[in-house]
């Protein structure tokens, strides 16, 4: 959450970057180093639902990465792994939401998608 990649995505400057998930990676990667760090171990599937989670959740609520790790821990999504990774992304963090009774107005919450749905179209238009 405190990488230099987070904050180019946050930013969203990593827009006028070419890179590949693997280069990405490779950030994160030469950033941090491997590490053995920690008893608990995530597998792999755990983590890229719990990394997709993170983006879906910052993307469509426009909240920095460190403001939805504020609202949602890891330890807590990993324990919520096996009954919602069949969900959709919306639907597991809608749960999340409501559980922590954060819901948001439901007529906002279309407007706010259809302003996201104009400032990707007007970015591609360009």
């Amino acid at each position: 959450m405190n990488s230099k990649v987070v904050k180019t995505i946050d930013n969203e400057s990593i827009l006028q970057i070419n890179l590949q998930p693997k280069d990405i990676i490779k950030q994160v990667e030469e950033e941090y180093k491997e590490s053995n760090y920690g008893s608990v171990k995530y597998t792999k599937n755990e983590m890229y639902w719990i990394g997709y989670l993170y983006r879906y959740f910052s993307y469509m609520y426009e909240l920095s990465s460190i403001r939805v790790y504020k609202i949602v821990k890891l330890k807590a999504l990993r324990g919520l792994f096996l009954p919602y990774h069949i969900l959709t992304p919306a639907q597991a963090i809608g749960r999340i939401l409501e559980a922590k009774g954060m819901m948001l107005n439901l007529e906002d919450e279309i407007n706010r998608q259809f302003e996201i749905y104009k400032r990707i179209r007007d970015n591609h238009s360009h």
